[in-house]
């Protein structure tokens, strides 16, 4: 330093910036030293300097890119400053609504992975009330057998979403749910299904799971085991004196996306029900 004149190392130093920051910032004309020496030909930046570097700092820690910074330090007027702070607002805004949607979602997965930790170590029959719940249904049809159908019903679906304006936020464990077929249940062989859907958690939908006393149960297993399940649990509610009151679903609490082994997934076996009176 010498008579308020600084080297890119000292300005670095006092900014705790890089010195390569500065110098890219010299090279793309943003910033640059104002003095020259004539007898060594160092250059340096002058103190009176320092107010435009802080507002590059402030403005590059708040989110704007050099293209805007150049321009706002090129237009400087309090007219251009608040126009350009006002449009970076609402950018804000807007990321921190995305980011509160994120942490939603994240918060849901925990409590879904939660819960089925929970029922893997201690299955049972349970009953609870919900109330209607939203899903989007990516089939709804004839019968099948998912685990040999499945994976062709997915790629229809998303062959369908690909083609149209719609954002793809995958899924996750929880998500995914089923509705099974009476009918199989009362046959020999896999149980089917008519229809498959996703969980929309908290969100609006023309199409909603029925409200009312569901009967629980943690299937604790394979898939193709699903069966062994659902003869339990219509026992233990043929002797707890319920009714079915409407067609069962399933919802995925652990699967793939959190376990590799299929032994240790965790569907829940949720059957509307009533009590009997005879």
């Amino acid at each position: 330093m010498m008579n308020n004149r600084f080297r890119v190392g000292e300005v670095a130093r006092l900014f705790k910036l890089p010195a390569s920051t500065l110098r890219y910032y010299d090279e793309i004309g943003l910033f640059r030293p104002k003095y020259t020496d004539p007898e060594t030909s160092y250059r340096y930046y002058g103190v009176e300097q320092f107010q435009v570097l802080d507002t590059i700092i402030f403005l590059r820690k708040n989110g704007f890119s050099l293209k805007d910074i150049q321009h706002q330090l090129d237009q400087r007027t309090p007219e251009t400053t608040m126009e350009i702070l006002k449009k970076k607002l609402e950018e804000v805004r807007t990321e921190i609504f995305r980011l509160q949607r994120s942490a939603a979602r994240i918060e849901n997965k925990i409590s879904t992975i939660e819960e089925g930790i929970k029922l893997a170590g201690h299955p049972a029959l349970t009953f609870q009330y919900f109330p209607k719940r939203a899903v989007s249904y990516l089939y709804f049809d004839k019968p099948v057998d998912l685990i040999v159908e499945g994976d062709d019903i997915y790629l229809k679906d998303k062959e369908t979403l690909s083609s149209q304006s719609i954002e793809n936020n995958g899924f996750f464990t929880g998500d995914i749910g089923t509705v099974v077929d009476m009918e199989s249940l009362k046959q020999e062989g896999p149980v089917k299904y008519i229809g498959l859907f996703e969980l929309l958690h908290e969100e609006d939908s023309e199409e909603y799971l029925n409200e009312g006393l569901y009967a629980s149960y943690p299937h604790i297993g394979p898939y193709e085991d699903m069966r062994k399940s659902y003869q339990l649990v219509l026992h233990q509610l043929k002797e707890k004196g319920y009714e079915l009151e409407g067609i069962p679903v399933e919802i995925s609490v652990l699967d793939e996306a959190v376990i590799k082994e299929s032994d240790r997934f965790v569907t829940l076996i949720q059957i509307p029900v009533k009590k009997s009176f005879d």
